[in-house]
């Protein structure tokens, strides 16, 4: 019985696992067609399957329009509402790990920090991890979030290199001064990246707010 379940199984399995693959060849086909303005790359630390590496690739940056979007669903209705917003937001670019697929970037937005670097917060509908279960899980004593999302917020100093924290550990929250979906108590979170880097386009002009 169980042998027949299984023989049952490997059609839908194989269908499951070509779909992926077929995704993920054509998020890499259209990331490379369209150009990216921006990369980060980073190396994963506190979480399983590390050290893992870790790669975002942005065609574009939210517009004004689709940051107020995404900023008002979390802070005037909550996070049920700003799941719904940001699954409907266009995709921005991709984050790469070493999953078979990629995850769709829905929020992209970077601001100046005083000492002449960058904040940089990256937002995706989907749970990092969510196509293979094995990795991206806390590690230690740290206790991780149960997010279906994941926000990913990078500092960089001046020449563009620096560390990242995630909705892993940190809640999210509403960034009123900045008008920015951010991470709760930044300092304070666990890290996720580090030796993060940032490559950006001869062609990329997005001003920094």
């Amino acid at each position: 019985m169980k042998s027949n379940r299984l023989l049952r199984r490997g059609p839908a399995l194989a269908l499951l696992v070509a779909g992926t693959l077929a995704a993920s060849m054509f998020q890499i086909a259209e990331a490379q067609s369209k150009g990216a303005i921006e990369n980060f790359t980073g190396t994963t630390v506190n979480v399983t399957r590390a050290p893992d590496s870790l790669k975002i690739d942005l065609l574009r940056w939210s517009t004004d329009a689709e940051r107020d979007q995404v900023f008002t669903a979390l802070s005037g209705k909550g996070e049920k509402e700003f799941i719904s917003v940001l699954a409907k937001q266009p995709t921005l670019g991709y984050i790469w790990t070493s999953e078979s697929a990629g995850y769709s970037v829905r929020y992209a937005y970077k601001m100046s920090l005083p000492d002449g670097g960058e904040r940089v917060v990256i937002a995706t509908d989907k749970k990092l991890g969510s196509w293979n279960p094995q990795i991206w899980k806390p590690t230690g004593s740290a206790a991780g979030n149960s997010y279906e999302f994941t926000v990913l917020e990078l500092h960089l100093n001046r020449r563009g290199i620096g560390e990242g924290k995630s909705s892993l550990f940190a809640k999210i929250t509403a960034d009123n001064t900045a008008r920015t979906i951010a991470l709760e108590n930044y300092a304070a979170a666990t890290l996720v990246l580090r030796e993060v880097k940032e490559t950006r386009s001869a062609s990329s002009t997005s001003p920094m707010n």
